[in-house]
């Protein structure tokens, strides 16, 4: 590395979904029974997430003219600074934390001490940007640790086990599982300034290494000052201290059992995956099963002895992909040693079964397997098992159908006697067909594991026989709660019986879930659309009854307009009394505010969010955020709310994660949710939501997977899927545009203004940018004055869209911009229900940031429609958009393409910078929404709250004079404002 190159390094890769980790992760590693681990990693990140970032930044300038020398003295790395006197500050702020001594080394005369002290005073500083007068190795060294920093801050560190003899501790590992960060790491390995190391030999591995270490430093030095946030003091032990610990207690091997829960981390994260394949011999009840291998990129799948015959599979070594999979199928050995004779011959890699030794595949291995994505393949044959269950029927006795009926609509938590109004029989279900016990009884006597019966196999366990048994002759059903009662008619199934009922009951369930009429408040300032009022009655009939609901309508519908109506409509009954506390995104709570005002201007809602933040009960409705719901807990827990709404719940879809642990600490009658998405890859996460809006309905975690999960998603059992709709239906409105009672109420464009706040690192630019050039302004007159408003208005612009177009550098990352933050959401919605959409920007350059973050974010290639294409390249784009499904998103210059076009295949148009001329935003829409479009167009105007962006806005709808004008007479005019006037118009508001 020469004296003046210096690293150019892109840190804005995205944020790591951690959340997909504890999908496959115990609760505790082997021996901690009683200790919940998962919670306490799960906290770690969360504290991460919410409190890392700007912790250890310092007020203190970094030493320019002074080198950081490293010193390799037997593999121990030490540092070497000279010059001190830049230096001699920042040791004298640390007293004697550090110990340091003077030292000549060559030709150079500084101060030698541990690499401790140096990593301290490297993580006070963000990415230095001003270089003037810094050395190579001071550019190097902090491009390095805020590259570290930024590992950490964005969670990609995972824990694993590092042993010293007898003793271990758990460390943790930086996540290099992406093309961008291996870049990155490449980059610095390659730019290694040539006299870094003063002394001594750089190690082989030192960039990977520093990286491991620094990481550590930082992440044991905030947990530290975090530590008092983690009450189980052992699992704290282990995970958040540095310290060393025995490995074997008692006999207990406990960095084993640590290494084998942390590997549960690693499972299905690899883009080779084995699978098993069972397929049904011919003319016998045997079964053979051979392992194939699966690129998850391409789904191409091959036979694994293509591992041990050719020297590539898949494009790649095929002694590379081996070491990956092989380390998978030790995993599957664990739960199936048989596995091992499968290897013992090459040439075969086959293993027979009896259809006993399926049985045990399917009730015990598959379930690990599955955590590792290790699927098994069934034969048709056993695509469908079916479990025997006790089945129940109830009869209402004569004369008691108003007593039930009560039951069902009044809101009760006590146990509710069914002896005088019910009478039960009993029977076992095999499918949908009934057995009497002594039919059944002849049927299994002898029998364990799969048997066939008629045109189906039977899932026969002797143990679970006998419990089956058991259960219809203690069958205990005298009293069971009224969730209890409801759920089991909605779903027909009670705990472990199948539920059935006669007709008498039937028509109570069919009254009960009759919608309750209910007008529009007076109070809202605005329409409710037909589709929407009925939204509105759902709302209200399930809280009048006592139960949450989970409102799921397709994104543009108008969910927070009806939640906000079923708020003003309790207000004015009298039903609601205490303060609603919502909980959404960063970038839903600016969208919240504004509809809030809009619509329900009578209703006094707050924020809390910020450093300031004071919690304040005198208000109808408070606004946060899952961080600082998280981060205040405690606090927020100590109320019981009038109601708690959470938008976008799929953010508590993880049962076990600290987030939605702490939702679920918090105390209201009425509960809340809405998402598009209920169930996006597990039906653990609709039981999660339910958990939330109705807990107790779908019964505890465990039960709900031995009853739904484990026999709909491993033995598809339609019937069970078909009974956990029916449970929930009540509970969940989901509509989507493309429905025909829905699409007749909507109007053939809606236009959104999506609204979002400015990011921290924002807020600073453009207070300082506005301060610096509104100084200059005052300075000038005339023409020279109207250029630099022009200046002004370009700039201001551009820090709105985002800090990286404004610097010409910096980091790209979504983070960075609150707009483009609730740009990559509302993308990833539109992706979410498989349309498309075009995103309108003025700007070339804001152009190229988009298509980054959006590849980055949405995994997607967008496409871009610009200036500088030729006309061929122009009509390739547009065809392709058109005609290839694949191609979900078009940037457009709205030069280039605001006119002419015809991109009728979007449904979604996405303004992303205002031109504040509705004539100009109009001709960009009828891109998509002209003739050809058979679908409703959603148009989405993004506006940055509290900057010159919101206020322009609001100018434009209260002055309908402006609307006629071209833009530039618009800029035209503010240029013609007093100073005064401007500041006004550009300065931030809260």
């Amino acid at each position: 590395m020469t004296e003046n190159k210096t690293l150019d390094i892109d840190f804005s890769f995205k944020k790591n979904n951690v959340d997909e980790l504890f999908f496959n992760l115990s609760e505790n590693p082997d021996g901690f029974k009683n200790k919940d681990f998962r919670y306490t990693l799960s906290l770690i990140y969360q504290i991460v997430e919410d409190e890392f970032e700007g912790v250890f930044l310092s007020p203190n300038s970094p030493a320019r003219n002074t080198n950081f020398y490293l010193v390799n003295n037997n593999d121990k790395l030490s540092f070497f600074v000279t010059p001190t006197n830049n230096f001699q500050y920042y040791l004298k702020s640390k007293g004697s934390l550090f110990r340091f001594k003077s030292e000549v080394l060559g030709d150079e005369v500084g101060y030698s001490m541990s690499l401790d002290l140096v990593m301290d005073y490297f993580g006070g500083f963000g990415n230095v940007v001003d270089l003037d007068a810094l050395t190579p190795t001071f550019i190097y060294l902090n491009k390095l640790t805020y590259f570290v920093m930024k590992l950490i801050e964005k969670l990609y560190f995972i824990p694993t086990i590092k042993k010293h003899g007898s003793m271990f501790k758990i460390v943790y590992e930086p996540i290099i599982n992406s093309q961008q960060l291996a870049r990155i790491i490449n980059q610095f390995e390659e730019n290694i300034p040539d006299d870094l190391f003063i002394k001594g030999e750089k190690p082989k591995n030192f960039v990977v290494d520093f990286i491991y270490n620094y990481l550590n430093y930082v992440i044991y030095k905030f947990l530290g000052i975090k530590a008092y946030k983690f009450k189980d003091v052992k699992s704290g032990t282990y995970m958040i201290k540095d310290l060393e610990q025995r490995a074997v207690m008692k006999g207990n091997d406990i960095a084993e059992s640590f290494a084998q829960w942390f590997d549960e981390l690693y499972l299905g994260k690899y883009d080779v995956i084995p699978f098993f394949k069972i397929d049904k011999l011919e003319n016998q009840e045997m079964f053979r099963l051979k392992v194939y291998i699966k690129n998850r990129k391409t789904d191409e799948d091959v036979l694994i002895d293509r591992l041990y015959t050719e020297e590539e599979v898949f494009g790649a070594n095929a002694s590379d992909i081996a070491r990956i999979v092989e380390k998978q199928l030790n995993y599957a050995i664990r739960y199936m040693p048989e596995l091992e004779e499968l290897f013992e011959d090459e040439s075969k890699l086959a293993l027979d079964l009896d259809l006993n030794q399926v049985y045990k595949i399917i009730t015990q291995t598959a379930y690990y397997l599955q955590k590792a994505q290790i699927e098994v393949v069934l034969p048709k044959e056993l695509t469908n098992i079916v479990v025997p269950r006790a089945s129940i029927n109830a009869k209402v006795k004569t004369s008691r159908s108003k007593e039930l009926a009560d039951i069902f609509n009044n809101n009760s938590s006590s146990k509710i006697s069914l002896d005088d109004i019910l009478d039960f029989s009993y029977e076992i279900a095999i499918g949908n067909e009934k057995l009497t016990v002594d039919e059944f009884n002849k049927l299994v006597e002898g029998q364990n594991g799969l048997i066939k019966y008629k045109n189906k196999y039977v899932l026969v366990d002797k143990e679970d026989t006998r419990k089956l048994f058991e259960q219809i002759a203690n069958a205990n059903l005298k009293s069971m709660s009224r969730m209890e009662l409801i759920h089991a008619s909605m779903s027909g199934q009670l705990d472990q019986y199948d539920f059935d009922y006669d007709e008498a009951f039937a028509k109570i369930i069919q009254d009960f879930n009759k919608p309750v009429d209910v007008a529009p408040p007076e109070t809202l300032k605005g329409e409710l659309r037909p589709y929407q009022q009925t939204g509105l009655k759902w709302l209200w009939t399930n809280v009048s009854k006592g139960f949450g609901a989970c409102m799921a309508d397709d994104m543009g519908l108008g969910k927070t307009i009806q939640v906000i109506s079923l708020i003003l409509k309790m207000k004015e009954d009298k039903k609601l009394d205490k303060p609603v506390l919502v909980i959404c995104p960063t970038t839903l709570m600016g969208n919240w505010m504004k509809e809030l005002q809009m619509f329900a201007p009578s209703l006094d809602a707050v924020i809390y969010h910020g450093a300031e933040r004071q919690l304040d009960l005198k208000h109808d409705v408070i606004l946060t955020t899952y961080a600082i719901m998280r981060i205040d807990v405690e606090e927020l827990k100590k109320n019981n709310w009038g109601m708690i709404i959470v938008d976008e719940a799929q953010n508590i879809k993880n049962p076990d994660t600290a987030q939605t642990l702490a939702v679920k600490m918090l105390k209201s009658d009425i509960k809340i949710a809405m998402t598009g998405t209920p169930v996006e890859n597990r039906l653990t996460e609709l039981w999660s939501i339910f958990d939330f809006i109705n807990q107790g309905y779908l019964g505890s975690l465990r039960e709900f997977q031995k009853s739904y999960a484990i026999p709909i998603e491993r033995f598809k059992e339609n019937s069970r899927a078909a009974k956990l709709k029916m449970s929930v239906s009540p509970f969940v409105l989901r509509r989507l545009k493309t429905d025909k009672h829905v699409i007749t109420d909507l109007p053939e464009k809606m236009v959104l203004n999506d609204y979002c706040y400015l990011s921290k690192p924002q807020a600073v630019l453009y207070e300082k940018t506005l301060n610096e050039m509104m100084e200059k302004i005052s300075g000038f007159t005339g023409i020279n004055r109207r250029g630099n408003i022009f200046k002004l208005i370009t700039a201001l612009k551009q820090i709105c869209n985002h800090p990286y177009q404004f610097l010409k550098g910096g980091e790209m990352s979504k983070e960075m911009s609150g707009k483009m933050d609730k740009c990559i959401s509302t993308v990833q919605s539109i992706l979410d229900n498989d349309e498309k959409t075009l995103i309108f920007t003025q700007y070339k350059e804001m152009g190229d940031i988009l298509c980054k973050v959006i590849s980055d974010e949405c995994s997607t290639e967008p496409l871009f429609f610009h200036g500088s294409l030729t006309v061929p390249q122009r009509e390739e784009l547009i065809n392709r958009f058109q005609t290839d499904a694949d191609a979900k998103v078009m940037i457009l210059s709205l030069k280039a393409g605001g006119t002419g076009l015809n991109l009728t295949s979007a449904t979604n148009v996405i303004h992303y910078d205002l031109w504040w001329n509705p004539a100009v935003e109009d001709q960009a829409t009828d891109r998509t929404y002209r003739i050809g479009q058979d679908k409703n167009v959603m148009v989405h105007r993004m506006i940055t709250l509290g900057t010159f962006e919101e206020k322009i806005d609001e100018m434009l709808k209260a002055k309908k004079e402006l609307a006629d004008l071209a833009v530039y007479e618009g800029e035209k005019i503010i240029t013609e404002l007093s100073d005064e006037e401007i500041y006004q118009i550009f300065t931030l508001s809260a």
